[in-house]
């Protein structure tokens, strides 16, 4: 069975959702990684491999474009789509955790 490709179908990964959420405004790689360790109070922290694929795939889908490529830093911004993605996938996660809130709350009643 092939490796389902997350992107095709609309859904963000973990990581694609948390370096969104750094590029809300511009930044460079190592930037990102400390904004995500930040962000997460270092539960995440992601690896150059990982941030650099990742980066890759975000921008050659359209939800985040390269704005600055001097010879030192990589500057990434997200775009239009980016944005309308991260809010739909905000709302969705919005959503999972009132459900698992409502199944805890359950389960403690007995239900």
């Amino acid at each position: 069975m092939p490796k389902q490709n997350y992107y095709e179908i609309g859904q963000l990964t973990d990581l694609a959702y948390l370096i969104l959420v750094t590029l809300i405004k511009p930044r460079h790689g190592y930037s990102i990684m400390n904004e995500v360790t930040s962000l997460t109070d270092g539960i995440i922290n992601i690896g150059p491999a990982s941030l650099y694929t990742t980066l890759k795939r975000l921008t050659e889908i359209g939800l985040i474009k390269l704005i600055d490529d001097s010879e030192k830093k990589k500057v990434y911004f997200i775009t239009d789509n980016g944005l309308q993605s991260l809010l739909a996938d905000i709302e969705k996660r919005k959503r999972l955790v009132a459900c698992g809130l409502r199944a805890l709350n359950e389960f403690k009643e007995g239900k």
